[in-house]
């Protein structure tokens, strides 16, 4: 039974090792795939490199001819309309001989698409009809250059053409002058190589159509065309390819049919591409070696880790049954009892590593019973702050239910003391006038004027009660306004004088924003008026986003906001405690610098949202 049973931990462990082994060579196969795609793609992106350098080169080359073209035609004054020869000739020779050799001959055609000229002189192509060339016909249908791609008429040697047109004195296309390029010039040659494309590799100038205009390949030639129209796109969107290539010819005797790698790249300044091409097998022999290394390399590793899997398993597996027993006890919850050390070296270091895990184990789990005793703690003291946070907002809601009752209480003070008793002399005065025997009007009028003036101040008074409660200037006019108002109601009779300014853009607040600035400000300019024996007072309002910023400093007798802030609070009045109980309320500041006998600054900030952008600082001193 022991036998068996070692056996099947054997066959298990092994085959487990086996699996991760397998696992592991399959990580290092897919790694080294990816290896030799990365070194393929590196080899296409170098044979497009070496296409879109020799196209830059290209480019190069026929830009700084067609602008040598474009000058000496402009200074020469070139006129196909005249009759040829009449020594305008040499002005023709004076642009092929500063074109230089690059060029194979200069030739001017008129509006009707004949060759007039040429130099050097062609007898064979004077007279010659290019109307039907669809260069020649874009060049005098549009006025404007063009870099042709094959342009050969038959009796010359085949070469590319820049067709520059000449325009008469109104505007108009006249004629033509070409410049036949010399695609053979040693120049072309030093643009396309050396490339460093080995033995198989060539590249190749071809126009839209297909037509091999130049090439490092000694065999080929314009009238060998292999590509056909696959280009034209390319050329016509100025674009850039690269890949293997299975099928790239289109004649069945071409000595270059190959699977090879093909690079394209379009020019920019004519209908041309360069074509790069090297044998597929020459091209990408590196990769296909590394290929190879990597197959027989992983192989040789996979059966040497396997047979080195077995031993080591072997070897293991039976002492560590010993441990077994230990390990089941640790299973059960046993910790304290450590796994005994005995047995070959292996199974020594395994049952050290069983008890270095079995003691941090045993240390984890006291170390979560101490979390969990710390966070219960956390958990109560959160409990009390919440509670203690509750009992605040009650306290603060009693105050503001105290505030609003005494609120009432002032202004059914204010009715009772001067407007009931003014309307109980007015009931008394009218009484009086009505009982008086006396029917003379003017006499009656003089009763009456009393009644009146009585009257006018009971009014007043009630307006007053009325702008205390709620000023309609603060709805009507807005909070600016408001304060000017009220300030200069308050202030000038008693001889202060105010400055109110404004910082920032003016511009209406929320109600419940312009409500609160202003009550605070209210029993700002209050205080002010009761207490400060001031001379000056100012009041700024600054309308910073997402801020409003209250300002109200006075040059009085100062005081000590502490002292009277103690004193309010346990007197129940509410005149700094209110004001900083309205800022609390609105998620905003208020500070308070003063000073006896230094005069008084309060700084009130307040979110124009009503978010949380500051919390309450206290009062500082200044």
């Amino acid at each position: 039974m022991r036998a068996r049973i070692s056996f099947n931990l054997f066959a298990r462990v092994l085959a487990l090792v086996s699996i991760g082994l397998g696992l592991m060579f399959t990580g290092f196969a897919l790694l080294s795939l990816q290896a030799v795609r990365e070194s393929t793609e590196r080899t296409l992106q170098e044979r497009l490199l070496i296409a879109q350098i020799s196209a830059n080169r290209v480019d190069d080359l026929l830009r700084q001819t067609i602008t040598v073209l474009q000058t000496v035609v402009e200074q020469n004054a070139i006129d196909p309309d005249q009759r040829w020869p009449d020594g305008r000739e040499r002005e023709l020779r004076t642009i092929a001989q500063q074109l230089g050799d690059f060029v194979l001959h200069v030739g001017v055609v008129d509006r009707d698409g004949i060759v007039v000229w040429t130099e050097p002189y062609l007898p064979n192509l004077i007279g010659f009809d290019l109307s039907g060339n669809r260069y020649v016909a874009q060049v005098l249908g549009s006025g404007r250059s063009v870099v042709s791609g094959f342009f050969a008429p038959e009796s010359v040697d085949p070469s590319a053409a820049i067709l520059f047109p000449t325009k008469r004195a109104d505007g108009s296309v006249n004629g033509l002058v070409y410049a036949a390029v010399n695609l053979r010039h040693p120049s072309m040659s030093r643009l396309l190589g050396p490339l460093g494309l080995g033995k198989s590799g060539y590249a190749e100038i071809v126009d839209e159509e297909g037509f091999p205009l130049a090439s490092t390949w000694e065999q080929q030639s314009w009238r060998n065309c292999r590509y056909g129209d696959r280009f034209a796109t390319l050329i016509r969107d100025r674009g850039a390819v690269v890949g293997q290539c299975h099928d790239c010819h289109n004649t069945s005797n071409d000595r270059k049919k190959q699977d090879g790698v093909m690079a394209f790249a379009a020019l920019s300044t004519a209908p041309w591409g360069i074509v790069v091409q090297q044998d597929e097998a020459e091209a990408f022999a590196t990769s296909r070696t590394l290929q190879q290394n990597l197959f027989f390399f992983g192989a040789a590793a996979f059966l040497i880790a396997l047979f080195v899997a077995w031993v080591l398993t072997r070897s293991v597996v039976r002492p560590i049954q010993s441990v077994t027993g230990a390990c089941q006890r640790i299973a059960a919850g046993d910790l304290s009892e450590p796994i005994p050390v005995r047995g070959s070296h292996e199974m020594s270091a395994l049952a050290r590593a069983f008890n270095v895990m079995r003691q941090k184990l045993k240390n984890s789990l006291d170390e979560i019973q101490r979390w969990n005793e710390e966070l219960e703690g956390r958990v109560e003291a959160r409990t009390r702050e919440l509670a203690a946070a509750e009992t605040s907002r009650r306290e603060l809601l009693r105050k503001l239910v105290v505030a609003q009752e005494d609120e009432r209480r002032a202004v059914a003070r204010e009715l009772h003391d001067e407007t009931s008793q003014a309307l109980t002399a007015l009931v008394v005065k009218l009484e009086a006038v009505a009982t008086s025997p006396t029917a003379d009007v003017t006499e009656l009028k003089s009763q009456l004027h009393p009644i009146q003036v009585m009257t006018n101040e009971m009014l007043r008074e009630v307006q007053r009660i009325i702008r205390d409660l709620r000023p309609a200037i603060l709805d009507d006019l807005g909070l600016m306004s408001a304060l000017d108002w009220f300030a200069e109601s308050r202030l000038a009779s008693e001889g202060i004088r105010v400055a109110l300014e404004t910082v920032g853009v003016e511009r209406r607040l929320p109600s419940e924003v312009e409500t609160v600035i202003f009550r605070i400000a209210q029993e700002a300019i209050n205080n002010i008026a009761r207490h400060a024996r001031a001379r000056n007072a100012s009041i700024t309002l600054d309308f910073r986003e997402p801020l409003i910023i209250l300002e109200v400093e006075d040059d009085g007798c100062g005081f000590s906001p502490e002292d009277v802030l103690a004193r309010q609070g346990a007197t129940g009045s509410f005149g700094l405690t209110g004001m900083r109980e309205r800022v609390t309320l609105f998620s905003g500041t208020m500070q308070i610098h003063s000073r006896p006998g230094q005069g008084t600054r309060l700084v009130v900030a307040i979110p124009v949202e009503g978010a949380n952008y500051a919390k309450d600082t206290g009062s500082d001193r200044g």
